[in-house]
């Protein structure tokens, strides 16, 4: 009998130590990052003047690597750290060859109309990686948006088949490896060069916040940094029961009423209303002649960084007086697409000047059709 209960006991210390050892090693392996900058080799991303996009997405995963790895527990790996071919797939499975946490992929942005401003991530459409990619892109767009960035939104993108649009993202949650792709910012719009035209320091800036984004969703801490993210509030996204859809229908609300007109100075105040129930608003815009043409969009004031707008909004613009105007607005959702306001018509300023001019030359043609 004494033998017996001295098996028992002897079996009982080594599940205990085999417990506690699982425990442990469990709780040293490391997070394993990868960063994929964007582009590279043939691919040349977006290019713009002097500015190329495989040569800024690796200058800021490079920086990001180096803060990441100030990090206690963090294996960080580049897809690629030299300028080379590498297919979007390749990077995927480099990924799940190191058996990666989490892929974040680099990119910068342009428009075809060189109209668009403002970050924005992409986030997996579907399941655990759309949940996962949605919590992390609100962190990073905080991040971003501490720098003065407008914030385009954390969106959804689907390909004919109804699977995610960007390679990156798709092949990466084919492999089960959660994934984002962050667009810093457009490289062809003058409210968004100010990030990027100093130098390579505000590249590096770049890395360091994104570094600092994955800090706080993963909640690292850092001896030398003397940081502690170990608390930080991570907001969680529930797990959709489908694929998220974007938002392809216009925003169903878009009203202007002039408040003010000032004809002397040539200030028009307009009040806007503009509301989307899928998404947000993001940009307006406006037309002197009943949507001919149209300025250059502008943000939106949003009430949160990645989807609340308010839904009231108070412009001035100048008009120029000495011809009839039709003015229509315009408000965008956070898809880029676009709803056409109610038109106004503004008379034109009484010029004594120009009356006379019409008078006279009307005078001329009467004179002329009887003599």
């Amino acid at each position: 009998m004494k033998d017996i209960w001295k098996k028992i006991s002897v079996l009982l210390v080594l599940v205990t130590v085999f417990f506690f050892f699982s425990i442990h090693s469990k709780a040293e392996e490391p997070l394993i990052i990868v960063i994929d900058p964007g582009h590279g080799g043939e691919n040349l991303g977006a290019e713009y003047g002097s500015y190329t996009e495989k040569e800024m997405t690796m200058i800021v995963a490079k920086a990001m690597k180096e803060e990441l790895e100030k990090y206690d527990q963090v294996v960080v790996y580049l897809t690629h750290d030299v300028d080379m071919n590498m297919s979007i797939e390749q990077r995927a499975l480099f990924a799940k060859e190191k058996n990666a946490d989490f892929l974040f992929c680099l990119h910068f942005n342009m428009s075809v109309n060189h109209d668009l401003f403002g970050a924005e991530v992409w986030v997996p459409a579907g399941g655990e990686f759309y949940s996962k990619g949605y919590s992390f892109a609100q962190i990073e767009m905080s991040e971003l948006t501490s720098l003065g960035l407008y914030s385009r939104g954390i969106k959804t993108k689907l390909n004919d088949r109804g699977d995610n649009y960007y390679g990156i993202l798709r092949y990466c949650s084919g492999q089960q490896i959660p994934s984002v792709l962050i667009e810093h910012c457009h490289l062809d719009h003058a409210k968004d060069q100010d990030f990027y035209q100093q130098g390579d320091d505000q590249l590096k800036e770049f890395g360091r916040l994104d570094a600092t984004a994955v800090a706080k969703y993963f909640r690292l801490s850092s001896t030398s940094l003397g940081v502690d993210y170990s608390d930080y509030p991570v907001e969680e996204t529930p797990v959709p029961e489908g694929m998220v859809k974007p938002d392809k229908t216009e925003p169903e609300t878009c009203r202007i009423e002039v408040t003010n007109i000032n004809k002397e100075t040539g200030e028009v105040t307009v009040s806007m209303e503009a509301e989307d129930s899928d998404s947000y608003i993001l940009y307006y815009n406006y037309s002197l002649n009943g949507g001919a043409s149209y300025s250059m969009p502008d943000a939106w004031p949003r009430a949160k960084a990645w989807d609340q707008s308010d839904k009231d909004h108070s412009f001035t613009i100048y008009v120029p007086f000495d011809q009839p105007i039709i003015l229509q607005c315009g408000a965008s959702n956070g898809f880029d697409v676009w709803a056409e306001s109610n038109e106004i018509l503004l008379d034109p300023i009484e010029d004594p000047q120009r009356i006379k001019e019409e008078k006279e030359l009307l005078l001329r043609k009467f004179w002329l059709l009887w003599h």
